[in-house]
């Protein structure tokens, strides 16, 4: 039985989701840049802050919280994916699932966990050897946090917030000596 999702106003959540068999859901640089258009189109649609993300080869990450009741982040997450998958499966001519199974999701609800949820999601493409260091990845937001670029995708300067001051959260989140422990 599915344990509920608890998409309520004001609530935060970390949402990710790995293609069928831990195969790859972007295939080329194309494919990243139409999910963080179509993330762009639904976050407006459904009133969802975006506050952080990262797209990996076979698997993604996003730190969202919902802004009314009206709306949902099933709904944005459903639209979401369900948008890119079509996509996917006319521009490949594919008919097969693409991702594992539903989205999963993880209520992030203490204020000071927040912090550590936005490194681990920006620390994977470093875990898993494709970059040096953060910023070096493009399919993630953490340019916008760390190098200032302007984006209107995430909410920075919520993501700021967490943080005692920008120093801080550079160093926070470029020190590769503190680790993330962080369970499903």
């Amino acid at each position: 039985m599915d344990k509920p999702r608890n998409f309520y106003k004001g609530t935060y959540h970390h949402l990710f989701n790995r293609g069928a068999n831990k195969e790859e859901i972007f295939f080329e640089r194309a494919n990243y840049l139409y999910f963080i258009e179509k993330m762009k189109h639904y976050k407006n649609k459904y009133k969802i802050e975006l506050l952080t993300y990262c797209l990996m080869p076979n698997h993604f990450h996003l730190f969202v919280t919902q802004l009314t009741e009206e709306y949902s982040n099933s709904g944005f997450i459903s639209s979401l994916l369900n948008s890119y998958t079509k996509s996917i499966n006319k521009s490949y001519r594919k008919s097969s699932t693409l991702l594992e199974s539903k989205t999963k999701n993880k209520e992030i609800k203490d204020d000071s966990y927040f912090k550590w949820i936005i490194k681990y999601i920006l620390e994977n493409p470093v875990k898993a050897g494709l970059v040096n260091n953060i910023t070096d990845w493009e399919y993630s937001s953490a340019k916008d946090l760390l190098i200032m670029e302007k984006g209107d995708l995430i909410n920075s300067k919520e993501v700021r917030a967490f943080f005692q001051s920008q120093e801080q959260m550079k160093l926070f989140l470029s020190d590769k000596d503190i680790k993330v422990i962080y369970e499903f």
